[in-house]
Formats: structure tokens, sequence, C-alpha cells
């Protein structure tokens, strides 16, 4: 261990994001308020909705930076009456802003989203303007309860609200950076200066200097957003964006000693690409049958492409992971079922002579938890040194752990070269045990995934319990010694599956990442696939979200859909292409499928084109709408359902019969969801995509942001328009 000073960042060069969402009181947060960040105006009014000014933003700064006012001329044009002069001066003088080419400092013009970003921040030569700092503060949970855009005029509120988000980052060591900004560095001697020193594993990467923190540049005027050679150059009205006394054509970005360079040459992720659905007849294909599906990893690894600036690999996106990474607030079962069956039928946001069937899925909340019996099966292979691999996995770890009890029981199997039996039946409220032993682990030598799994299921089988039996697997999925082919991983998974122990897969790093392989071992294991790319995404799964990341309380479960010809043209699902199954597999016990855990819910949408004709001549009589009692009764689809009891071996069916009903005022849950899907077809630039554009995924989701009191939908927005951006 070597200790350094790091003064631009906190302890987060070896761990992840916030955790969690920060407090939030109304339209403005308790730090905000503590810290007068905002004050109001000569009758208390806090005017949040009103746009900031560059002489507001600058009394802003001033607050978060605990200046003082100054009265030293800083030689500025067009303040010397401004009621603003004093702060103007403290900032000036302090190196936090600038003025124009012709002296001005025009304190009355408004500040757009990116520069109050900047202005907070402060510079780093190495960054694109506006990518990386907007990149940075999606990333660290600094847009948070925030609404503003890119281009935008932002608000007084919205200003406020980042200000008091990267305090309170900051003060919970909750910062990670790969850049060296010159404002977090600021903020960091003010709210944690205890923390100067900080201790962090070597790495074998050449340190490179610290950059002189530069001047902040002006806010008015436009932007340069390409430039990937370097910062513009700052002092004209034009050239909001680069580091003072920087110009364009400087050295390209060299990584920190805390930052895993990724060579693009040599990248060995590895990902499967499925084909899209087609369109099919109602008339001579009246049925869709596919399995459920609840993992996220898709979208959690979406938003790290998109705050790294990397290109979005082909078979990375899969649409209805990033539908089911969100909480719809949909209604808990009622008639016995573990869980419910709700539908809702629109018009098409990317086809408007469409029609949008949506239909969801949602597992009931535990009202008493069982005990558990998990098996941490930890890669600590030298492919799992980086900071957001093995050290983010000690700290998810620990997540989880604060969640258990004496109830559970912990086990720990690491793989690399050999494999071995860290732990073996430890309780869960021994934690400091259990994580001595966690936090002794290192990374290095090869890769032997499959023994590594076959030793955790003995483990698990060993101390099998009555209530949650689970192995959670966390890896980068690079197997490199004994079994590493992929078929042959989903046979010696699914011989284990059989005596009910589950598996998650909770995936980590970037460079040689392994989301085919993981994917096979999710879905054959009977458990979730998770993709974990900060603390904050471990909280959400680990902790927030425990009960339906490992408490299975349906398994293999199926939908098949049947269409009413009379009233549909032809159909196709959006998504699932990896989860389709024949339809004679629907009755088939034997047959694997998904996973539903407590509290999860699932998200299926069909998009319809409205039958043209009335007549049908199809043969089979055991398809519901065969007959004229059903065809003719103006019901649009036939909802059939299978699932097991987590311990059982036969299916249970259910059926709902929807009707052709078309709400006018689709729900929140219904626009948003569909936002994401449309999303999810721009990525994988779906030949249906229609009107689609990444306009329209911001229009549909940014009004349709419901409660969401962990800002996860709002995170969402705010990525799109990060995308967006780069991609206009």
């Amino acid at each position: 261990m070597k200790k350094r000073t790091i003064t631009f960042i906190l302890a987060a060069a070896i761990a992840a994001s916030a955790v969690g969402a920060f407090a939030y009181s109304g339209r403005i947060s308790e730090t905000a308020k503590e810290y007068k960040i905002l004050e109001g105006d000569e009758n208390g009014n806090l005017n949040l909705d009103s746009h900031v000014t560059r002489a507001e933003m600058t009394k802003i700064l001033c607050s978060a930076m605990q200046l003082t006012s100054s009265d030293k001329d800083s030689g500025l044009t067009d303040i010397s009456s401004h009621w603003a002069k004093k702060y103007i001066n403290a900032a000036v003088e302090n190196g936090l802003v600038n003025g124009f080419e012709d002296g001005s400092f025009r304190p009355d013009d408004y500040v757009t989203y990116e520069q109050a970003i900047k202005m907070l921040l402060g510079s780093d030569e190495y960054s694109v303007y506006p990518n990386d700092y907007v990149a940075f503060a999606l990333e660290n949970g600094l847009l948070e309860n925030v609404s503003a855009l890119i281009s935008e005029n932002i608000t007084r509120g919205d200003a406020a609200q980042i200000t008091a988000n990267l305090i309170d980052a900051i003060k919970d060591k909750a910062i990670k950076s790969y850049l060296r900004y010159s404002g977090v560095s600021r903020l960091t001697d003010i709210y944690l200066p205890v923390d100067k020193d900080i201790e962090y594993e070597s790495s074998s990467m050449t340190s490179i200097g610290t950059s002189a923190p530069g001047a902040m540049p002006p806010m008015a005027g436009s932007h340069n957003s390409a430039n990937k050679g370097g910062a513009v150059s700052s002092g004209s009205a034009g050239g909001g964006g680069g580091a003072s006394g920087m110009i364009a054509g400087c050295p390209p970005y060299v990584p920190s000693p805390y930052e895993p360079y990724i060579n693009p040459y040599s990248n060995t992720e590895s990902y499967s690409k499925e084909d899209e659905g087609i369109f099919k007849n109602a008339l001579t294909s009246p049925l869709s049958t596919f399995s459920i599906d609840t993992d996220t990893a898709s979208y959690s690894n979406m938003r790290r492409f998109a705050v790294s600036g990397q290109k979005i690999y082909d078979g990375a996106i899969r649409t209805e992971e990033l539908i089911n990474y969100f909480d719809y607030d949909l209604p808990q079962p009622t008639d016995g079922t573990p869980f419910s069956v709700t539908t809702e039928v629109a018009s098409c946001p990317w086809n408007s002579e469409h029609r949008l069937a949506m239909i969801n899925i949602q597992g009931e909340e535990l009202t008493e938890r069982q005990p558990q019996n998990l098996v941490f099966l930890l890669d600590v292979s030298g492919s799992m040194y980086s900071y957001n691999k093995l050290p983010l996995v000690k700290r998810s770890m620990d997540l989880l752990l604060s969640s258990l009890d004496k109830r559970d029981t912990i086990s720990i199997v690491t793989y690399a070269s050999g494999t071995r039996v860290a732990a073996s039946g430890i309780t869960a409220d021994r934690k400091d045990e259990i994580m001595k032993v966690i936090d002794s682990l290192q990374a290095g030598g090869g890769t032997n995934g499959a023994d590594g799994l076959a030793l955790a299921y003995e483990q698990a089988e060993k101390f099998k319990c009555d209530g949650n039996n689970r192995i959670i697997l966390c890896t980068d999925g690079d197997f490199n010694i004994g079994i590493s082919d992929n078929n042959a991983l989903k046979e010696l998974i699914s011989e284990k599956r059989n005596n009910n122990i589950f598996i998650s897969v909770l995936g980590f790093g970037m460079g040689n990442y392994k989301d085919d392989r993981m994917e096979i071992i999710a879905d054959n294991g009977d458990g979730g696939y998770y993709y974990i790319d900060s603390l904050r995404e471990a909280k959400k799964v680990l902790s927030d979200e425990m009960t339906s990341t490992l408490y299975t309380i349906a398994k293999d479960v199926k939908l098949q859909v049947e269409f009413n010809p009379t009233q549909v043209g032809s159909y196709r699902l959006i998504g699932y292409e990896n989860r389709r199954l024949e339809n004679e597999e629907f009755a088939n016990d034997k047959v694997d499928a998904g996973e539903l855990g407590a509290g999860a819910s699932v998200t299926a949408f069909y998009e319809i084109i409205p039958a043209d004709s009335t007549e049908i001549s199809v043969d089979n009589t055991e398809l519901r709408y065969q007959t004229a009692q059903y065809r003719d009764n103006g019901e649009l689809i036939d909802v059939k359902l299978r699932y097991k009891l987590p311990t059982g071996v036969e299916s249970i069916f259910k059926e709902y019969p929807v009707q052709n009903t078309v709400t006018e005022q689709p729900s929140d849950n219904f626009r948003f969801a569909a936002g994401v899907a449309e999303l999810g077809m721009l990525l994988n630039k779906s030949e249906y995509s229609g009107t689609a554009s990444y306009d329209s995924v911001i229009e549909l989701t940014r009004g349709a942001l419901g409660e969401d009191p962990l800002g996860f939908r709002h995170e969402f927005v705010q990525m799109v328009d990060l995308i967006r951006f780069v991609n206009r």
C-alpha cells in the first residue's frame, strides 16, 4: 500500500459513485439550506423556477466555496454598480471565473446547465467540454432531482441542487473521478480536509503530474462540443467551454494512475447479438411465447458506455433489461397468486397508426423473510485487479452483509488459477469476521471459473436450508482455465439447478468483460444478472432491492400471448430476443424459463398493427379466438401464464383476457416504459423505429417521471440527453 496526497478527489479512486439518493426536501435540499447556497429576495422568495444569471451563479459558487466577498477590483468593466460586484471580485480573485476578452463579465446573462456544472467543477485540461463534465456529474449522482438538460438555461433551484449534491458526495466520500477538476479539489479541502492523505492500492499505471487548477472560463456564448483533441480557447464570448490559457490541439487525454487504461485495439469484451423480432401475422401465427426476464445488466452497462463516451457494442443492449430496470409501482396480487398481472393499450409513440400493448407482472412483496444460505463466489484472478472490479466487489459484499443477520449463513469460495473455500458456514451476524476474509483477498493468476462454480455448489449443498439457497457470483466473466466454452458452461449449470440452488451473477469492470457468458450462467442457473458499475448500483441491487435480487417467489415463468385476428393484423414483441420459446414449450414443464423475485416486476410491450379484415380461417380448435364466442367479443389479446412455485415441479396455469380498449391518456408508467423501449430500439438500430428519436425519448419520459423517490427516472433522462448530445 502507498500513501499519496489526493486533492482533486476522495477515496473513490478505488470505489464508486453516490450511495443512494441525497436528502431532498420539497424543492431544495437540506444541504442547500444549511450552507445558504440559495437565499431569497427581499420578500424571502427563493424563486426556484427563475433562470440563473452569471452573477447569481457566481454567488452560489462563492457560498459553496465559503468565500467572503471582496473589495479588490477585478478590473471587469461592467460590474461597478452591480449588486454582485463583491462576489464576482472574490470569485475572480480566487481563480473561479473569468471575464470576456472585451473586459466585461455580463453579469445578467443566463447560465446554461452545462456551464453551471463546469463552473462548479472547475477546469481539467484533458476534458472535452461539455461531454466529460456532464458525464462526471451524471456518474457521481450530481444530477439527482435536477431537471435541466444540455443547452437549456438552468434554474435557481437546479443550480442549488447540483451544488448541494456535489457537497454531499464529497462529504460522503462518494465521488468517483478519472479527471482532476479544480473545483472538486477546492470543495474537498473545505468539506473533507482531514482526508487529503488517502491510502489506495498501488497501480501498475505510470503516474502523471497534477494539472494546475485553471481559472473558470466565460460561461456565456456557444460551446464547442466537438474538439476531441482538447479544450477550446477561452476568453471569448464563443468559447464557453475551454480552460483558461488552453488552446485547441492540446495533448491527448492521458489516464491518471487511478484509471484503468482500456486499449481499444486489445478490447476483448464479448456480447451475443440476437436478431430483432419481426412482425407476425395474427391469422397464421396467433401465438407468441417467451420466458420472463428480470435481469438489468444491460441498463447499468449502457450507463457505463454513456458516461465514458465509449461505443456501445452490438448485442450489449437488451431492450427488456432497460425497461425492467425501473420500479413502476404496480398493484400487489390479491388472489393468492404470487404476482399480479395488469395491462394497458395505447397509441404507439413511434408509429401513431399502430397500437402498443403493455403487459406488467408484479411480484408480491415478502411479509416475512426466510433464512438464507449464501455462497459468495468471488473471482480473484489477475483480470479483477482494477479499482472497479475486486475493490468494488468487496464494498458490494459489505453492503449486502449489512442487510443480513444471524438467520443467514455465509460461505466464501474464491477462484483464480485454483479454487479454495475461504470461509464456510459463518452466520452473517459475524460481519467483521466475514469482511476480514473478504478484505484480505488479492487479485492475481488465471481464471478457473468452472471449478469455482463446482466448489460453490458443494458449499451450497453442505449448508442447504429451508429458505433461500443461492450462489452470488462476482466476476468479469473472463474464464481462461478449465471449461470456458459457453455451451459447456450451460450444461454444467443446467445440471446443478435441479437442487433448488439458485445463482445470481454480478458483473464488474470493463475491457475484457464477458457479458454473453455471464448471461448464460444466470439464465441457466435460475437466477438474475446485474452489472455493477458503481457502489450506488450495488446498493440498489443488494440493499434497496435485496429481496427481489435474492428471493425467488416463482420460477420457470412463461408467457404466451394469443392475438385475436379480428382485432390484430400483425404484431411483434419488443425485446426478449434471447428469451423466445417455441409455442409447444409453453406447456412443457421440462423447459427452463425465468425466475421472479419478491417484489420484482416484468414489463413487456407488443407493437400491434390493427386488423384490416374480420375474415379468418384457422383450424386449431385449442385457440381461444377460433370460435365466434370469443373471436367477436372485442378482446384484443389473451395473456396466458405458467409458473412453478420455488420448490415445485409442476406448473400452474393462469389466463388474463384483454379488451381492445385504447387509452387516450396513457399512464406515467406506460409513457415512461415506452420511452425506455424506444431508446432500446434506437441503440439497437431497429428497422421498426419509425419516428423514434432521442428528442422524442426525452419528451416522452421527461413528462412521465412520477414520484421517482430514488431519482432513477431523472437519471435516465439525463443519460439520454448525454447520449443525444454525443450522437447529434
